[in-house]
């Protein structure tokens, strides 16, 4: 039992000292910038999340994949949970995407709210590289457009 858990071991940490190396020297990996705030739609049946990010420097890295989580505690205790995602062309310069995440089952209510980002940026051949980031975010209701009244003259 022993020896299969230090073979395990090492084989874990053989293939982690791999992936490492996989990964070229040259290139910085992608930086995501900000983060939200979120914008609430149909009155939390989805939630528009602005994400701005950067990729690598490897001219290789074609395409970025954001993929955006949106949890949230509701009324009761409950959780208000769900996803979003983009697929890109990496340009080199800042970029901006607004994703839509739609919850699963509890919609989302004006308030806090934490974001996980997974930013994911591949080449041609599916080579990937990822970076990740957690933080709490601000649900706001839409700005309201207020058309004044006309008035007879």
């Amino acid at each position: 039992m022993l020896g299969t858990t230090i073979r395990l071991a090492i084989i874990l940490v053989a293939s982690l000292g791999l992936t490492a190396v996989a990964t070229p020297a040259y290139a910085a990996p992608a930086v995501l910038v900000d983060v939200g705030p979120g914008t609430l739609v149909a009155d939390g049946a989805a939630v528009d999340v602005p994400i701005t990010f950067t990729c690598d420097t490897d001219p290789g890295r074609i395409i970025a994949v954001p993929v955006v989580e949106v949890n949230q505690r509701v009324t009761e205790g409950r959780i208000a949970n769900g996803f979003g995602n983009a697929q890109l062309s990496c340009t080199g310069q800042s970029q901006t995407v607004t994703i839509r995440v739609i919850p699963r089952a509890i919609a989302y209510d004006p308030g806090i709210a934490v974001v996980f980002v997974v930013l994911q940026t591949c080449t041609a051949e599916f080579q990937c590289a990822v970076v990740t980031e957690s933080k709490e975010m601000q649900l706001e209701k839409p700005l309201e457009v207020r058309i004044p009244p006309v008035v007879p003259e």
